[in-house]
């Protein structure tokens, strides 16, 4: 059973994690950039957070990490591929 020392720390380490995320957010801001914010929780989620250049938060979803990777996958093949790719520019006209 965890005692309160590993709460504190986890807590501390959580704590440092969050203030470089927010640091690293706002310098893109600051930049004039949107951005989209993708955090991993566990091995299951991903929460995802659109940016404008402004800062402000315009969209925020969670999806299961099975729907990012085979987003990422889809991306990548149709990259790749160039059957892919003439029916991605196909579905886009």
């Amino acid at each position: 059973m965890s005692g309160k020392k590993s709460v504190d720390k986890v807590s501390k380490g959580l704590t440092s994690l969050i203030d470089e995320f927010s640091s690293a957010v706002k310098e893109m801001v600051n930049a004039g950039e949107a951005t989209v914010v993708e955090l991993a929780v566990g091995s299951s989620r991903v929460i995802k957070a659109a940016i404008n250049a402004t800062g402000e938060v315009t969209k925020i979803t969670v999806e299961t990490a099975g729907n990012v990777v085979n987003t990422v996958a889809t991306g990548v093949v149709k990259t790749v591929s160039p059957k892919a790719r003439k029916a991605a520019n196909k579905e886009e006209e």
